[in-house]
């Protein structure tokens, strides 16, 4: 097992951000293979070394993880700060009005334990007979049947919050350096 010098350098709004964005580049363009890609997606972010820019070069920097960083491991600094947003309000919401009236139905559904609708039905009884007949074929699977309100006709979406960037507002700039396993 060996390793190789791998580096990133990524902007995003923080430097955790920004890892999870080389970790995911790496999947991208090395892949996973077993461990052993040679690149940051087989290293473990372990050590912000932002703070010793005050008093070291950004080469001298790159050297001294170079030279200091153990193997299967990255450590990463600040090139650059981001401007944050400083705005009072972060967003922006868009209205969808609904022309007419909405037309409301009570339906039972019954949900998994991450809240997934699996069966949907008008009648409790006929939804109780689907969960029980859905149960039987997925024996791990507890259902918990709810009853809802879902509208029959007319658009759903009432808003959309998005988020409002700022004028001045920018990405930071983050260096990642690491020995990879190969």
């Amino acid at each position: 097992m060996g390793a190789t010098e791998a580096n990133a350098t990524i902007k995003a709004s923080n430097i955790n951000e920004a890892w999870e964005q080389a970790v995911e580049n790496a999947n991208e363009y090395s892949g996973h293979q077993e461990g052993y890609s040679g690149d940051l997606n087989t290293c473990d972010f372990t050590r912000d070394l932002t703070s010793k820019l005050k008093s070291m070069s950004e080469t001298e920097l790159k050297i001294y993880i170079y030279e200091k960083c153990p193997k299967w491991e990255a450590w990463g600094y600040c090139r650059k700060k981001p401007i944050l947003n400083k705005n009072k309000i972060k967003t922006v919401v868009k209205t969808n009005p609904q022309k007419g009236t909405r037309i409301w139905k009570t339906v039972y559904q019954g949900k998994n334990r991450y809240g997934d609708i699996v069966v949907t039905s008008d009648s409790q009884t006929e939804c109780i007979k689907k969960v029980r007949a859905y149960v039987e074929k997925n024996p791990m699977y507890p259902i918990d049947i709810v009853i809802s309100k879902v509208i029959t006709n007319g658009n759903t979406k009432c808003a959309t919050v998005e988020y409002k960037k700022s004028s001045g507002e920018t990405m930071g700039e983050y260096v990642f350096i690491g020995l990879a396993a190969c």
